[in-house]
């Protein structure tokens, strides 16, 4: 996938005046860093329209968002809730997972480049953890039953354990003695 992007000069023509003549997308981990921010924020921005295009609870409450949340989760308690107030919470509690994974998927960037892993390794685990962290997004906002969440998990997964393929990769690479 990135040689294809690498391959498309438009792309390289367009974004290279921003990056001083070098090529955007020789290393991916700066477009990695902002997809997985993008993909954290999708669910929350959805979820804030819905509930305030379907009047939720009396709307969106921008002045205090975590307290709105909260209440909708305390209402569970005493009613049912509809399916778009379950696809609702279910989209707040994906963004909350997505914004604390990503500082994960940062440092081991950082730490990917530190160890100078190959581009070519490095971008694939940029695009394999975005299209893991897509596939959990969308499994995370439509799974309703325990049998399916199976699945979420396994894409969840996918992501750490290949974080931690990462970290342990760069390792042997600066530690000649651990080879």
């Amino acid at each position: 996938m990135s040689s294809y992007l690498s391959s498309q000069t438009w792309i390289r023509d367009l974004i290279s005046p921003l990056t001083g003549g070098k090529d955007p997308l020789a290393n991916l981990s700066w477009i990695g860093v902002l997809g997985a921010l993008t993909l954290a924020a999708l669910p929350h921005w959805y979820t804030i329209y819905l509930a305030e295009s379907n009047k939720v609870q009396g709307g969106w409450s921008n002045v205090n968002p975590r307290f709105w949340v909260q209440q909708l989760i305390a209402k569970s308690a005493t009613s049912k809730l509809s399916e778009l107030e379950l696809f609702i919470l279910r989209g707040q509690s994906c963004q909350a997972n997505a914004f604390e994974n990503a500082p994960l998927f940062a440092a081991t960037l950082i730490w990917a480049n530190y160890t100078a892993l190959p581009l070519a390794t490095i971008n694939n685990f940029v695009i394999a953890y975005l299209a893991s962290r897509a596939l959990y997004t969308v499994l995370y906002l439509n799974t309703t039953s325990k049998v399916n969440s199976f699945a979420r998990t396994i894409a969840f997964n996918f992501g750490i354990v290949h974080m931690l393929s990462l970290w342990i990769r760069g390792g042997l690479n600066i530690s000649p003695s651990l080879k």
